[in-house]
């Protein structure tokens, strides 16, 4: 250093030359040709074959082992001498790949979406009416077709609602069900695909098994994957392998147990992310949600055993033999029914008839402005979204008119609840019932909106 603080022209050189050599990015001189004349360590490493500037023409270039790199020049001097230097891009390139297949995964959704909506009236109908045909008359073979069509329409049904709730259209609602049920059907589709392996499974399920409240499909999707890391197991063991199924009661909770003799696997790691079905880890998350749990034993090589437990259905445990039955509660009732669909009102009329209700039917909602001033009624099933005059505006008119008069409603709906119809609901303290919907979701509705509003004595 000299005495007035300038550095010797050595002595800054050589400073050029440090920061040169350790820039974290790929630097380079290339003369009027293209040929490379200095490098840094750092080009040097992400392009080890390059002699000559690379065909700046691609302007990006991928380095094995180091990523996707955008290439710039600047001008050195005014005899051709250029400054190539690199940027990496690969975190750039990689979130626009990422977000190209989520714009293509959402236009998929879309489309499923849309196709889920479509198909759910017409599941409606058919799991409407099954259990009509299952009424009458038939022989064993007609009735087993019946069977297998009501099983699947179901299932579809699930499928579609499973859409629905994934793509943000519909509400997971939990509703009770038969955990004996699901198990059978699970089984019978495992046992099915395994038909020509040696596998055997057999099912033991508790005659008195009482309902539990979830996710019906939900807890399909739980028994099936775990029927399938069984399978899995025996799969990877030698000889035949075995797998029994056994529902319960334990601890004021239903159960079900599914045990192999397979490979044994961790217990204390068999929750880990797998690839199988859905997951261990999100079985055990959905029996959480459930109120339930989910856990696993097993022993040192003799397979392993799961147990799912659900809670009851707190109705369950409440039923006594004094209970009202829906027969009672509608006996000499009137009801409208209000649907565009002329199907789901013949449905309603029919059920609701056999159980001595007056029931009439209208298809629009001006029709049944005409009749509800011609008579009262005790209970309105009306559709939310009808033509022209809605469901809700149905309800909030009759209100408006006449407050004294105020006939239960139950609306029914195959749409998405939105937040104002959810407020709605709410608000006005009524209920609804989801389409596709049961014959039994539909007895269960109308007897637990009969039931609360009976009066004592009557």
């Amino acid at each position: 250093m000299t005495m007035d603080g300038s550095a010797p022209a050595v002595e800054s050189m050589h400073l050029i030359a440090s920061l040169f050599a350790l820039l974290p990015i790929p630097v380079a001189v290339a003369d009027k040709n293209g040929g490379i004349v200095l490098s840094n360590s750092c080009f040097a490493e992400v392009f080890p074959t390059y002699v000559h500037a690379p065909d700046l023409s691609q302007r990006e270039l991928h380095s094995q082992g180091h990523g996707v790199f955008e290439l710039h020049t600047l001008p050195l001097n005014n005899q051709g001498f250029e400054i190539i230097y690199g940027t990496n891009v690969s975190v750039q390139r990689l979130l626009g790949q990422q977000l190209e297949q989520l714009e293509k995964m959402a236009a998929i959704g879309r489309v499923v979406k849309g196709i889920a909506q479509e198909l759910n009236n017409p599941l409606a109908d058919v799991l409407e009416y099954v259990p009509i045909v299952e009424q009458c008359s038939m022989d064993s073979t007609a009735r087993s077709i019946v069977d297998v069509v009501f099983t699947n329409a179901e299932r579809a049904g699930h499928m579609v609602q499973n859409v629905l709730v994934l793509a943000g259209t519909a509400e997971s609602q939990h509703v009770p069900f038969d955990l004996n049920e699901i198990v059978r059907n699970v089984a019978m589709q495992r046992a099915a695909r395994n038909a020509a392996s040696t596998m055997e499974i057999t099912v033991d399920l508790d005659s008195n098994l009482p309902r539990t409240l979830g996710y019906p499909s939900q807890i399909e999707q739980v028994i099936s994957s775990l029927l399938s890391h069984a399978e899995d197991a025996i799969a990877g063991s030698a000889g035949g392998g075995s797998i029994q199924i056994h529902t319960g009661r334990r601890a004021g909770r239903v159960m079900v147990q599914i045990a192999d003799n397979g490979q044994s696997r961790d217990s204390v790691r068999i929750f880990t992310p797998g690839s199988s079905g859905v997951g261990l880890n999100i079985c055990a998350e959905i029996a959480k949600d459930h109120g339930g749990d989910l856990y696993a034993w097993s022993a040192n090589g003799n397979g392993s055993m799961f147990t799912l437990e659900l809670p009851v259905f707190g109705q369950e445990s409440v039923r006594t033999s004094s209970s009202v039955s829906l027969g009672q509660l509608l006996q000499n009732k009137s009801v409208m029914v209000v649907d565009d669909e002329i199907q789901i009102s013949e449905l309603i009329y029919d059920v609701l008839s056999r159980h001595g209700a007056n029931v009439q039917v209208s298809s629009s909602s001006l029709d049944a402005c005409e009749r509800l001033a011609e008579k009262q009624y005790d209970l309105i099933i009306c559709d939310q979204l009808m033509p022209g005059l809605s469901g809700e505006n149905l309800y909030r008119l009759l209100k408006s008119e006449e407050p004294a008069r105020s006939p239960l409603f139950l609306f029914m709906t195959g749409a998405a609840i939105t937040p104002q119809a959810r407020q709605f609901y709410a608000q006005a303290g009524v209920q609804y019932l989801r389409k596709p919907f049961r014959i039994q979701d539909l007895v269960e509705s109308v007897e637990g909106l009969l039931s609360r509003n009976l009066l004592p004595g009557s």
